[in-house]
């Protein structure tokens, strides 16, 4: 299978994952057929009725999230390809809800969940990335100007099982109703 099928095809179990995961946590979940850009499926509060968008990442390996460092700081290479930052960069978006899904060897039923706000992804690349490239005299090793930047499951291992990080005044309600319905 070519490698472009098989990431679809991890994408696509990794949201139907979360949307499920979701679902026993009291939430309407559902991926889009297409393409959305910026998140990747809507939840829906069972109670309320409020709804949040989701983007989901998934990976069968140790890296969780790929991105180029510019989309999270202001960032300049130099003709010495040394690198140099400015501010962070403003996201439209801090508060959303970001899911990342790590299944070992592809197999679902090891499926691990890490879970937080769009802002605490920026904050762990700008760290990763600054301190790589500080190690290395503010440059790539082997020379080259990548702008690639990742987070691992050692990065986002605070994050695991995170699940209060979806509207916690809202979860100790559904968490009331379900020792409730267990002590009857």
């Amino acid at each position: 299978m070519s490698s472009g099928v098989h990431n679809k095809l991890i994408g696509q179990i990794g949201e139907n994952l979360v949307a499920a995961k979701l679902g026993t946590l009291g939430y309407y979940a559902s991926p889009y057929a297409g393409n959305v850009p910026g998140f990747d499926l809507t939840a829906v509060d069972s109670k309320t009725l409020s709804s949040f968008p989701v983007q989901v990442k998934c990976s069968t390996g140790n890296t969780l999230v790929h991105s180029q460092i510019d989309r999270w700081i202001e960032t300049h290479i130099d003709s010495t390809g040394k690198y140099s930052f400015g501010n962070p960069v403003s996201i439209d978006h801090p508060d959303m809800l970001w899911i990342m899904v790590n299944l070992p060897k592809g197999q679902i039923e090891n499926a691990r969940y890490f879970i937080c706000r769009e802002s605490d992804i920026q904050k762990l690349v700008i760290e990763r990335f600054r301190a790589f490239i500080q190690k290395h005299n503010h440059r790539r090793p082997n020379g080259g100007a990548s702008k690639q930047a990742i987070l691992t499951l050692k990065e986002l291992g605070i994050y695991e099982n995170n699940w209060s990080a979806i509207a916690p005044e809202n979860n100790e309600a559904l968490n009331n109703d379900r020792r409730e319905a267990n002590a009857t």
